[in-house]
C-alpha cells in the first residue's frame, strides 16, 4: 500500500482533519495508508478506530496508539524515544489488539466550521509515525477508521516479491513456447 500524503477530501472538509507525515528516518517509520469514514449506525459509529499492519499488510497486535486530546492524562518522553510527538504530550495511549486494531469512543461531535479535537499517531519509541489532528465524531455519529502500516525503507513486501516471481515465471514460459531458431516463426 501506499503511504497518503493528504487526507481525503471530505474527510478534510467535514472534520477539518490534517495529515502530517512522520519526518523520514534510516529504520521505518508508521505510514497512514487509508482513512475513511465509518457508519454512523452500530460498532463502527462514534469512534475513531484505528488499525496497524506491517509492510505484508498482515495485523499487528499489541502496538501503542495514541488518541491525544485537551484533557487526556499527560505523558513523559523517555530517553528512548528517537523521534518527537506532536505538543501537547497529553494522550491516552492503548495497545492494539491480536486483530491489529483499537477504537477510541467520541462522546463530543465535531463543531462545525473547526476540527475535531483528537490527534492520532502510533505511540512507538523506535519509529516515528504519521499525525492525523482534527479526528473525532461528527454530529450524525459518523466516525473514522485509520489505517497505519509500518514501512521499512527497502523492505520487500511478499506482494511484491510474488508479483515479482510470477512476472519472471511468465517471461520464462514465454521463452520454451517458441519453436527452435529463436525467429518466432513455425517452418
Amino acid at each position: 500500500m501506499l503511504p497518503l500524503t493528504v487526507l481525503p477530501i471530505d474527510i478534510q472538509n467535514d472534520w477539518g482533519a490534517n495529515l502530517d507525515p512522520a519526518p523520514p528516518g534510516p529504520f521505518g517509520a508508521y505510514r497512514l495508508v487509508a482513512a475513511r469514514r465509518t457508519q454512523a449506525e452500530g460498532y463502527q459509529g462514534q469512534r475513531i478506530i484505528v488499525s496497524v499492519i506491517d509492510g505484508n499488510e498482515r495485523p499487528m497486535a499489541d502496538v501503542s496508539v495514541a488518541f491525544s486530546y485537551s484533557t487526556a492524562k499527560a505523558y513523559t518522553l523517555t530517553d528512548d524515544f528517537k523521534w518527537s510527538p506532536p505538543m501537547p504530550h497529553r494522550a491516552h495511549v492503548v495497545q492494539t489488539g491480536g486483530a491489529g486494531e483499537i477504537d477510541e469512543i467520541q462522546g463530543s461531535a465535531v463543531k462545525e466550521g473547526q476540527a475535531g479535537g483528537v490527534t492520532v499517531y502510533v505511540f512507538d519509541p523506535a519509529y516515528a509515525s504519521d499525525v492525523v489532528s482534527g479526528a473525532g465524531m461528527l454530529a450524525d455519529h459518523t466516525g473514522l477508521h485509520l489505517t497505519f502500516q509500518f514501512v521499512r525503507p527497502g523492505a520487500i513486501s511478499i506482494g511484491e516479491r510474488i508479483d515479482s516471481m510470477e512476472a519472471r515465471l511468465t517471461k520464462l514460459e514465454s521463452r520454451e513456447k517458441k519453436p527452435p531458431g529463436g525467429t518466432g516463426k513455425a517452418l
